[in-house]
């Protein structure tokens, strides 16, 4: 829900803005028209003051933009700040000229200082949004408000495998143990002296091995086809 809002939130800002400049044009364009028809130019600056520009529509426009700005900031979020101050800018010298100009349209004096006091609060927080605007795209510009990151999407953490032991590193190096000869594999394998050695690549064929010398108590072996009778 949060992901989809950060996402819409360019574009509708984008909305308000033109939504907010053509207002201001259909206002400027309804005085012209209102001047051509023969009316009151009092009356047709204070039709411009009310309709120039929405106070919802200027809020809700500050509200988006800042949004864009310090909670991840979009790529166009400096762009987006200039045209919203612009836009805010003109929609309030319109509405205070208005306010001004359409002081006579009311009558007596009890009118006019009710008109004004009635159009201040409008005028004073449009001007508030008009230089919040303008600090926004200052401190942009200068380097002096620092933005937000922006979002980065997290990523899953990735299962570790079961890697295998690896095996163990050998007693005896190949080169060195070519053509060496052990009396058992157990010899071998503890890395004990070999009972006979070869040159490597220097023999063809089968070559006997020394045996070591038996042991004083055991009989010696004899020759194949003797009973070992006299």
């Amino acid at each position: 829900m949060v992901e989809n809002l950060l996402r819409l939130r360019e574009p509708v800002a984008w909305i308000v803005v033109g939504v907010t400049a053509v207002g201001i044009v259909l206002a400027v364009v309804r005085f012209v028209l209102a001047l051509g028809t023969g009316a009151p130019f009092s009356a047709a600056a204070q039709d411009v003051s009310l309709e120039a520009m929405s106070l919802t529509l200027l809020m809700a426009l500050v509200a988006l933009v800042t949004a864009c700005v310090f909670q991840a900031p979009v790529p166009s979020a400096r762009r987006l700040v200039a045209a919203a101050a612009t836009v805010v800018t003109i929609g309030t010298l319109l509405t205070v000229l208005g306010a001004l100009l359409g002081l006579p349209a009311s009558s007596g004096a009890l009118a006019v200082v009710l008109e004004v006091l009635g159009g201040l609060l409008d005028v004073v927080l449009k001007i508030v949004g008009a230089v919040t605007l303008w600090l926004i795209h200052r401190g942009m510009s200068a380097g002096r408000i620092q933005v937000a990151p922006a979002v980065v999407a997290e990523e899953a953490p990735a299962i570790a495998e079961a890697s295998e032991p690896a095996p163990p590193a050998p007693t005896w190096a190949p080169d060195a143990a070519s053509g060496s000869v052990w009396t058992s594999a157990s010899d071998a394998a503890s890395g004990a002296q070999p009972s006979g050695w070869g040159v490597p690549g220097g023999g063809t064929g089968w070559q006997p091995v020394t045996r070591p010398a038996l042991d004083a108590g055991e009989p010696e072996a004899r020759p194949e086809g003797t009973d070992g009778r006299p």
